[in-house]
């Protein structure tokens, strides 16, 4: 490491040395010096420039996922890695000017502190002989690094030199002045030594200051950053430069100085190559923020009733049958068991949700007890300590992240209820693998989960051909309420909420290609778009006010129109299986890149039923196909007939016992409990 310390010395001296020999002052040259540095610093400034735009246009994703994942940090950094690779964001590079400073400081205290070999060019031999002169005068064995400035220290002192140093080199010595402004930079500020050096540690802070508050108002990632983050920073940043002025020669804390000033005006010249305003949007930063201290509120609000709840459920003997529930929106997966579980036996459900505001705290069923338990505080013991006969739960990745298998009870039957009819290989590598039995919806699901346990050598889990509640109730409800047709014919457009959907890729041309077909159209996005990104849906809703056949529907309080449209585009989402099996009518897919959380599914030879039956409940169009839009509509309505006999043959072939879902699943899991 000396080495290359001395190394780096080296080079900074020769540059010091071209600086001296230009302006013939050394303040001046200090100046120069470090002028120099940001400029050949500079277009690395660009580099990180970049990558903080990046980050700040990650920010409100990242946000987002602390909110979906505030209480499972273990999931949350395995998003946050995925999230990086796939923005090609490096963490590590903003932190790059910051650690090239490190080996300049010191590089430029060594050349401070050898002002003879960097700055007057001396020769080592002229060097070395005032060197042994010196240990004779002060009387020691080394003076060490200081010995330089000893030197200069005694010749102004007016003691004699050797008479070997050559002439114009003791001249050179002799007229060198370390001086600026008055300021000895050879010497080290103190409260016991010269008061003037004292201004190089009280500028470095004010400098340092003058610095942060540039920050604040032009670098990408301070704007982004709160008020409280602001103030830290700069106490920080004053109080070490403060203190950093106070332990090296007062030339380096000259630099430290003007490397301060310098970096305001080069980081107006960074802004003006990549101005971050045109890349970032700060409004939805704020409001993104703003989402985010609200939910931590509303976690700390609830504190006590968790502790609470966390007290009551462990207050429970001899517990049978537990339910977990990440959100309320969870509890339609579950409703149809518990009916008939509640119905047709007298087991006491025991029904933990992370949601304060979970419907069943008002409305609960017989024998349904809720409990509010959300953070990791209690949500991760009350998984590890455990006890009951029997947890069923929609959550994938059982004991890879936060929620593991219980360490106190080993028999816990673990039951995953899948919680839509999409495929399985795109689920995370090892998804199912620690749960003991599967309420599995249909055939693919079934045939995938096998395949899954084969390639990977995975203990062979129990499959209950159970079918899927939630399009059994659908179907219900579907059936028992009156229709009415549509004239003119209603589309509805109703992308998922992931990287490259349809609003990103192709929403307004899609929107604009079918205004031409006189048919009515509705833009139904996921809520969480909406939510953290409402200038695209506000922008969207300003471009076709003056269209009363477009609607862009954003309020999710109205009724909700998906099954009562003619025709379904969609994308990825879930929603097409749930219109297709119940409405019998066709979906036309938008073909954007779908989303597979498992790089390996491939290795299953099997095609995800998300893409292999597309074509049987509908059309696939390319995203670069949106000419054909209007024609390829109008078939599939003029051929509703065809599509109701393939959909509904699909459905019966693919789905497990269709209308009796519920009380396959209610069954099993009465029967499982009554054998233990």
């Amino acid at each position: 490491m000396s080495q290359v310390i001395d190394f780096l010395i080296g080079i900074l001296g020769y540059v010091m040395m071209f600086c001296y020999f230009l302006l013939k002052d050394y303040g001046t040259s200090i100046i120069l010096f470090t002028l120099i540095t940001k400029f050949v610093l500079f277009p690395l400034s660009i580099i990180t420039q970049k990558n903080s735009i990046r980050m700040v246009q990650l920010q409100p994703k990242l946000d987002e996922l602390k909110i979906k994942y505030i209480d499972d940090k273990d999931k949350y950094t395995d998003e946050q890695i995925a999230l990086y690779k796939k923005y090609k964001y490096n963490p590590f590079l903003d932190s790059v000017p910051l650690l090239l400073q490190i080996p300049i400081v010191l590089g430029l205290v060594g050349v401070i502190y050898r002002p003879l070999s960097f700055v007057l060019d001396i020769s080592e031999n002229v060097i070395n002989s005032l060197n042994s002169w010196l240990v004779n005068i002060v009387g020691i064995t080394d003076a060490g690094n200081m010995f330089q400035l000893s030197i200069l220290e005694q010749l102004r002192r007016g003691a004699v030199p050797p008479s070997d140093i050559p002439a114009d080199a003791l001249q050179k010595i002799i007229s060198f002045d370390t001086h600026f402004f008055g300021i000895d930079l050879s010497s080290t500020p103190s409260f016991t030594g010269d008061p003037p050096l004292l201004l190089i540690p009280l500028l470095a802070g004010l400098s340092a200051w003058l610095l942060c508050f540039a920050q604040n108002k032009l670098n990408v990632l301070q704007l982004a950053q709160g008020n409280l983050n602001k103030i830290l920073t700069t106490v920080f940043m004053v109080g070490f430069s403060t203190y950093f002025a106070f332990i090296v020669p007062s030339g380096v804390g000259l630099y430290w100085i003007f490397g301060n000033l310098f970096a305001i005006p080069l980081m107006v010249l960074t802004n003006l190559v990549l101005p971050p305003k045109k890349y970032v949007d700060y409004d939805m930063l704020l409001r993104t923020k703003e989402e985010k201290k609200r939910k931590e509120a509303e976690f700390k609000k609830h504190s006590k009733r968790e502790a609470a709840d966390y007290k009551r459920f462990f207050a429970v003997k001899d517990m049978q049958l537990m339910f977990y529930s990440e959100s309320n929106g969870f509890y339609k997966y579950f409703a149809g068991m518990i009916d008939y579980i509640t119905s047709h036996s007298d087991i006491t459900i025991h029904y933990v949700t992370s949601d304060p505001n979970d419907k069943l705290f008002t409305n609960a069923p017989k024998n349904v007890i809720p409990y509010y338990v959300a953070s990791d505080r209690y949500l991760v013991p009350l998984f590890m300590k455990l006890e009951c006969d029997m947890c069923v739960m929609t959550m994938t990745d059982l004991e890879k992240y936060h929620i593991k298998r219980s360490r106190v009870r080993k028999d816990i039957e673990y039951v995953f209820a899948c919680h839509g009819m999409g495929s399985i290989v795109t689920y995370r590598k090892g998804a199912l693998d620690h749960y003991d039995t599967i309420l599995c919806p249909g055939k693919a699901q079934y045939e995938e989960i096998r395949a899954t346990e084969k390639l990977y050598h995975t203990h062979e889990k129990l499959i209950v051909e159970a079918g899927y509640p939630l399009i059994d109730d659908m179907l219900k409800q579907y059936e028992a309420a009156e229709h009415k047709k549509n004239d003119p014919p209603q589309i509805i457009i109703a992308p998922s909420w992931q990287p490259d959907n349809i609003i990103s890729l192709c929403g307004e041309e899609l929107i604009d290609r079918l205004s031409e077909t006189g048919y009515r159209i509705i833009l139904r996005p996921h809520p969480q778009h909406v939510r953290h990104e409402p200038e695209t849906f506000a922008a969207m809703k300003e471009k076709y006010a003056g269209n009363d056949m477009i609607e862009i529907q954003t309020d999710f309080s109205a009724n909700n129109p998906v099954m009562e449209s003619d025709l379904l585009i969609t994308d990825w989402s879930d929603i097409a299986w749930e219109y297709a099996f119940v409405t019998k009518r066709p979906v036309l897919y938008i073909d954007t890149p779908m989303k597979v959380m498992n790089p390996e599914y491939d290795r299953l030879g099997m095609e995800p039923i998300n893409k292999s039956l597309r074509t049987s409940l509908g059309r696939v169009i390319g995203v670069n196909e949106l000419d054909v839009i209007g024609k390829t509509v109008s078939e599939m309505l003029g051929n509703k007939e065809k599509y109701s006999e393939r959909i509904d043959a699909v459905f019966t072939e693919q789905v497990y016992n269709i209308g009796r879902s519920s009380e396959l699943c209610g069954r099993y899991i009465i029967r499982s409990l009554g054998a233990k």
